[in-house]
């Protein structure tokens, strides 16, 4: 019977761990209105490449001005023009490729073809929900990605290699602005 009592009392706890948890989770997730202002300055010293961040901040000079929201968009379609360009550029490859490079190449193909079929409307509904959890998370799974896909080219680089680095920093970039966010 001590057991038992004991099983009861280890699954209430972990329960109501459970129920504060999530609880605690989903405030976390969605607590800034759609017009959060960030220091957008900040978001450049949180990613692997400055230069490049402060080459796509200074492209847009008037995001000093606006909200999370359209900030989040903007990265969003930073990113969406890169996996274009390597799009562009795997499709120019692809048919000159021979042995395993092809396979490479195709297997960067498809990542980069569902991002843009698909992942990038994620990316876009969890900035609307403001799940900015869910976004880091994404975009840290999408830089993984690009960093599978150059890694797989044997010897390096491969020959994506600029557009692979250009679209891992524009999801860095979507990292760094959900962190602030997160932890505004």
């Amino acid at each position: 019977m001590a057991i038992s009592s004991y099983t009861n009392s280890l699954i209430c706890l972990v329960v109501l761990f459970l129920i504060v948890t999530s609880s605690t989770a989903k405030r976390d997730i969605i607590i800034f209105p759609s017009n959060a202002h960030i220091d957008v300055g900040k978001i450049c010293s949180l990613v692997k490449n400055k230069n490049y961040c402060d080459n796509v901040l200074f492209s847009f000079p008037g995001i000093y001005r606006l909200d999370a929201k359209d900030i989040g968009a903007i990265f969003i379609d930073q990113a969406m023009y890169r996996a274009k360009d390597a799009n562009n550029k795997l499709m120019d490859l692809i048919p000159k490729a021979r042995g395993a490079q092809e396979g490479h190449l195709k297997r960067c193909n498809q990542f980069y073809t569902s991002f843009l079929q698909k992942e990038q409307g994620n990316l876009s509904r969890l900035l609307g929900q403001q799940d900015y959890i869910g976004l880091d998370r994404k975009a840290d799974i999408l830089a993984k990605h690009a960093i599978d896909c150059e890694e797989s080219f044997k010897p390096a680089p491969s020959p994506l290699i600029l557009q692979n680095t250009n679209f891992f920093n524009s999801v860095d970039m979507i990292s760094a602005f959900s962190y602030l966010l997160i932890h505004h």
